[in-house]
Parts: structure tokens; sequence; C-alpha cells
């Protein structure tokens, strides 16, 4: 169960930082190719030439973190703990958005379509954000899980509640609450059978779950 835990442990940060560089990188792309005016072509287009490796590194950052976040998902819900899929639509599009901003008033003059650029960048991002922060507040700080809700936010939303309920299996006195109270979270689907196996045979032997 130790090495099970370390095992999706690691996983769990090693996709999310890949998730997490992949958007870093995309933003840090996007700012190099908007300091040169906002495009940029390979010589002979009569394009300005890409600074540096941008051109390969702004489609392997898309790329990228569309995989690694497919991963990310995939690793969270096997080893069923919650993840923060749901803010990284709002993270991308509201980074975005605050380049397209910061250079449409760059220069002491307004540029009109990198103003255009951020509001729509903005309003991608912020309408979901504003749907994702009350079923993330939900979750994590009331412990409820919503129905009806897609997959990725269902699963977020049971994992918090199980890692909630089995931090309090141990707590009691008694064996039995403690067997029946896991048997209830392996009713539910909130435990999978190798966690409930595990789970049990701690609780017997007279440790926590």
């Amino acid at each position: 169960m130790a090495l099970e835990r370390i095992r999706g442990t690691i996983g769990v940060l090693i996709t999310g930082g890949a998730v997490t560089i992949a958007l870093t990188v995309l933003f840090l792309s996007m700012r190099a190719v908007m300091e040169i005016g906002g495009s940029c072509g390979a010589s002979g287009t009569g394009l300005t030439p890409c600074p540096g490796h941008v051109a390969g590194l702004l489609p392997a950052a898309i790329w990228g973190g569309l995989i690694f976040t497919g991963l990310y998902v995939w690793q969270c819900a096997k080893h069923h703990v919650p993840s923060f899929v749901s803010l990284l639509w709002p993270a991308l599009f509201l980074s975005l958005g605050f380049n397209f901003f910061d250079y449409a008033f760059n220069g002491g003059t307004i540029a009109a379509g990198f103003l255009i650029c951020g509001v729509v960048f903005v309003l991608m991002g912020g309408f979901p954000l504003l749907y994702a922060i009350p079923h993330l507040w939900k979750v994590y700080a009331k412990g409820e899980i919503e129905t009806g809700k897609p997959w990725h936010v269902s699963a977020t939303g049971s994992a918090v509640v199980s890692l909630r309920a089995l931090s309090r299996v141990g707590q009691k006195p008694g064996m039995a609450e403690n067997l029946e109270r896991l048997a209830d979270l392996h009713k539910e689907g909130q435990l999978s059978d190798f966690e409930y196996a595990k789970a049990k045979d701690r609780v017997i032997s007279g440790g926590e779950a």
C-alpha cells in the first residue's frame, strides 16, 4: 500500500508538473512573438523570423500540455486523489489574455487587435472559472459531491470525500464501527477493491486505515 501511494504521488506530481511547464512555455513563447509584433515565420516567407526556438516550442507546448493533462487526470482517477483539472482551462486562457492586455497598452498607444483578443480570451477563461470556483468550494471546503457533473468533476468530489472519510477511520475506538464505515465507502464506490482490502486489514490488525 505504501509503495502504491508513493507511485501515485510521483505520477501525479510528474504529470501535473509537466502540465505546468507546458503552460509556462506557451505563455513565455507567446510573449516572445508579441514582442516582435505578434507574428513571425520562417525565413523567406516575408515575415519577421521567429525568435529563438519559438517556432518549435509553441506547438510542442500545446500538444505536450494536452497529452500531459490527459495523463494527469488519469493518474488522479487511478489513485483516487482530487485533481485541479477544472482550473486548467481558465489558467490557459486567462494567462494568454493577460499577454494580450499587456501588449495592447504597451508603447503608449492602444493596439485594438490585441485588446479585442484579450477581451475574448478573458471571457473564455473567466466564465469557466466562475463555474469551477463554486464547485471546488463545495468539494474542498464542504465535502459535497455534486451529481450530474462531468466525469472529472464527480471523480474529484468523490476522491475528496473518500480521503476525508478515510482520515476519520480509526479515530473511533470500536473495530466494528471502523469496518462498517469502510464497507459503506466500498459499497458506494468511493473505495476500490484494493483500497478496501488494505484498509480493512489495517483496522483488523489494530492500525489506522
